[in-house]
């Protein structure tokens, strides 16, 4: 048992609040795990801001299968976060390794004459303004907020009333993430 809001809450108590959608233990799970994550992804060629991210990332499918009543608890919250993240950034250094040789052919070009994207640019930006629409309010104004506005996330959570900025950036990843669902399924047609 741990003390959250001066009060002691096991892992079970964490699952049930959670499961009736108390937002703030998000920002609890995120600051009792982060320095333990840290020092897997920054022992493992990642950066302080890498950790984060994974971290928020983590924490979404935790969030997702808890509301979704696929979670089972087998272990400790800790560990379970730990395995995601685990596998969450062994994917992304596989991405990278992967992305690394494209780079190179970037920074080395040959002599193929530019080609011009515009028109390719403009049909994205349509399908992106269309997929927007498709989106709650919500995810529409902390993704305009963000992208559009360049707003931080402080100011984020302030405008949708948020718990706090790790909710925000919580909400912004998953809203984010239907976003380019939709676009992709639209993009497929």
């Amino acid at each position: 048992m741990t003390k959250l809001l001066g009060f002691l809450i096991s892992d079970e108590q964490i699952i049930r609040r959670i499961r009736n959608g108390d937002e703030r233990l998000l920002t609890y799970l995120y600051e009792k795990n982060l320095r333990m994550i840290m020092k897997y992804v920054m022992q493992n060629s990642g950066t302080e801001a890498d950790a984060t991210e994974v971290l928020q990332d983590a924490l979404v499918v935790f969030w997702e299968k808890i509301r979704s009543g696929e979670f089972v608890l087998t272990s400790r919250i800790s560990t379970f976060l730990y395995g995601v993240v685990k596998k969450i950034w062994l994917k992304e250094l596989a991405r990278r390794k992967k992305q690394a040789p494209l780079e190179q052919l970037k920074e080395n070009p040959g002599t193929d004459p530019p080609i011009d994207d515009s028109l390719e640019q403009r049909e994205l930006s349509d399908i992106v303004k269309t997929c927007m629409t498709r989106l709650s309010p919500l995810c529409q104004k902390i993704l305009t907020a963000f992208y559009y506005e360049n707003r931080s996330m402080q100011e984020i959570s302030r405008l949708c009333n948020l718990a706090n900025e790790d909710v925000a950036k919580t909400k912004k990843y998953q809203c984010k993430k239907e976003l380019t669902l939709l676009v992709t399924k639209a993009m497929q047609v």
